[in-house]
């Protein structure tokens, strides 16, 4: 008695979809024809024949017993479940582009730069010692990525980040607090105190700075509001304004004077983050330890005790 008909053979290097499976490769040239509303395009973008598009299309919609698409003049039209489905191949491929990120930023490569990404304030302090952080380990080239965006550290968008809140604390995510951001009020040497305008923060950017700095103006008008402390540090230097500062930058600028001791609730944890996706790499481990021993040698500088305030309410 003869047996079962063998499978239909596949070309191209096709994987044979099982039950319930289909092949991720057939996926990818449907999403792509769902997006460009024909063959030829799909065929340009994937680098394929149009003749093979249309023939793993059809491979496709009979594995799965259902029509994708309407022929219409000069474009297919996707059906309703296949709009459907090309939602869910979109996720797909957005997943296999996670995979190929995640894949490539744990493959260890000698001279891969590393990538840390933090606030623009911190940043300026890395950039301060950039040359002696890379040299600290062992010459490593570092890219520092200035952003308030949450760059994702398990999809490989940067392989070290320095974060203030909403430390993650998913699996294969590494977090220690290195130290202490502090801010307070200063205003540049030549201006009054009592006289100078006054520049407080957006309150989607910091409402404990906004209400700490409403409350010293104690009425006075807010000349503006800047939301990156960075920014807030130079309108002091070059517009006589008073507001707050990170006191690295404060305190060291001999140019201005600080009003007050910094103010604990305005106050942020500073932590070192990593994950498993790049921690392995030999030069990411060398750039967290330089890290590490940075923000002990600043911390004083960070937390506001490297110097002694002025103390002055005149306001």
């Amino acid at each position: 008695m003869a047996g079962p008909a063998p499978p239909p053979s596949r070309r191209d290097g096709d994987l044979a979809s099982s039950t319930g499976q289909i092949s991720w490769d057939d996926i990818r040239i449907f999403h792509a024809i769902a997006i460009g509303g024909s063959m030829a395009v799909a065929a340009t973008q994937l680098g394929l024949s149009e003749a093979t598009v249309a023939r793993r299309l059809k491979a496709l919609e009979r594995d799965l017993g259902l029509p994708l698409f309407t022929r219409e003049a000069n474009r297919l039209a996707a059906t309703a479940i296949g709009l459907e489905l090309a939602a869910e191949a979109g996720e797909v491929e957005a997943a296999a582009r996670r995979f190929a990120i995640r894949a490539g930023a744990a493959r260890p490569q000698a001279n891969a730069p590393v990538r840390v990404t933090a606030t623009t304030s911190i940043s300026l302090l890395l950039t301060k010692h950039a040359t002696a952080l890379s040299a600290a380990a062992g010459g490593v080239e570092i890219v520092i990525i200035s952003t308030r965006s949450r760059l994702d550290l398990a999809r490989g968008e940067a392989d070290i980040a320095l974060r203030m809140s909403q430390v993650p604390t998913e699996p294969g995510y590494y977090a220690q607090k290195v130290g202490r951001l502090m801010q307070a009020l200063y205003i540049r040497g030549d201006a009054d105190p009592a006289a100078a305008p006054i520049i407080s923060v957006n309150r989607e950017t910091s409402s404990r700075i906004d209400d700490y700095i409403m409350a010293y103006a104690a009425g006075r008008p807010i000349a503006a509001r800047v939301g990156d402390s960075a920014a807030r540090y130079e309108s002091i230097r070059a517009s006589g304004a008073l507001s707050m500062a990170p006191c690295f930058m404060g305190d060291a600028d001999p140019a201005l004077r600080r009003l007050e001791p910094p103010p604990e609730q305005t106050g942020d944890d500073i932590y070192l983050v990593s994950h498993d996706v790049s921690r392995g790499r030999p030069g990411v481990v060398a750039v967290l330890g330089a890290l590490r021993r940075l923000f002990r040698e600043q911390r004083a500088l960070l937390a506001g005790d490297a110097v002694a305030p002025v103390e002055d309410r005149s306001h």
